[in-house]
C-alpha cells in the first residue's frame, strides 16, 4: 500500500509472551502495510489472529486476505461505528459507514 514510503515508528519493538507476539512502537504511527509488522519480526499473512488498535487505514492491505474483520468498539474520543454519532445536517446521500444506509431524505421522515 504504501509502495516503499518511509515511515518513522520511533524505537519499536516485537514483545512475546508464549505464542502471542506484540508489535509495539513508540510513536504515535497508524497500522497501514503489513511491512510496519514485518520490520518487527512478524508476518501478518501467516497468522491465524491478527489484531490492530486501528479504525480503518489498516484495511487497505489487510482486509483482502483476510477471513473477516472484526471491529471492537472501544472508550475513546473518536467513535467505532460513525452511524453511532448525533448527526444533525448530513445531505440525504451521505452514509454514515461504509456499507450502511444513506441518510434518508426529509421527506422519507414523515
Amino acid at each position: 500500500m504504501m509502495h516503499g514510503t518511509e515511515v518513522d515508528s520511533w524505537p519499536s519493538a516485537c514483545l512475546r509472551l508464549g505464542q502471542l507476539r506484540i508489535g509495539v512502537t513508540s510513536g504515535k504511527v497508524q497500522l497501514i502495510d503489513r511491512a510496519q509488522l514485518r520490520m518487527l519480526g512478524i508476518r501478518a499473512e501467516v497468522e491465524r489472529i491478527v489484531v490492530v488498535k486501528s479504525s480503518v487505514h489498516f484495511r487497505a492491505d489487510f482486509q483482502p486476505g483476510a477471513e473477516a474483520v472484526l471491529v471492537a468498539a472501544a472508550p475513546g474520543p473518536v467513535a467505532a461505528d460513525p452511524a453511532d454519532l448525533p448527526w444533525r445536517r448530513l445531505r440525504p446521500d451521505v452514509r454514515t459507514s461504509p456499507l450502511g444506509p444513506s441518510v434518508p431524505a426529509p421527506e422519507e421522515l414523515l
